[in-house]
């Protein structure tokens, strides 16, 4: 008989993953349900548990999580590849977690529409996601480079298209 293998814990010791579950899950779900996921809920449970039964620890676990919940997305609505992805779905009032109503105005919301999917998405989770330039490479398998671009480039966007003769908003 084979010995049991001991599971190693992302995020430390079983509490504190209870907790940062708790504090991610939300935050999943609303990411993945801005890819127009079906199922958000089940995919954010599903990320964690793929996560959980990994064989070797990952290095940045968050970042991880972010980009299983986008895969496993993608692969659930790739019929509907040819839809546009709604910034609304995710940033309703009362959908996600309270902070995006706090970090986003209703017109830098309307001006986020704007920007290419590509740029949208990187800025959403720089901003909103609060995820580290790091992380943002892993979840999207580009260059950390590339991610401080387009995160310029979609601010310079929104600051001509908010300010076109005032005081900046984003800096």
């Amino acid at each position: 008989m084979e010995p049991l293998k001991t599971q190693t814990i992302p995020f430390g010791d079983s509490h504190e993953f209870h907790d940062i579950f708790a504090s991610l899950y939300p935050r999943l779900v609303s990411y993945a349900r801005r890819y127009g996921a079906t199922y958000p809920e089940d995919i954010a449970q599903e990320a964690f548990v793929i996560l959980m039964q990994r064989d070797s620890p990952v290095e940045h676990p968050t970042a991880y999580l972010y980009g299983t919940v986008r895969t496993l997305s993608l692969t659930e609505r790739r019929p509907l590849k040819n839809q546009s992805i709604s910034l609304e779905s995710v940033v309703e009032p009362g959908k996600g977690p309270d902070a995006d109503e706090d970090l986003l105005s209703q017109e830098v919301r309307e001006r986020m529409k704007s920007l290419s999917p590509t740029f949208r998405e990187t800025l959403w989770l720089f901003v909103v996601e609060d995820l580290s330039i790091r992380q943002i490479s892993e979840i999207l398998d580009i260059p950390e480079a590339t991610v401080k671009t387009r995160i310029h480039r979609a601010k310079a966007h929104l600051r001509n298209q908010l300010n076109s003769g005032g005081l900046h908003v984003l800096a």
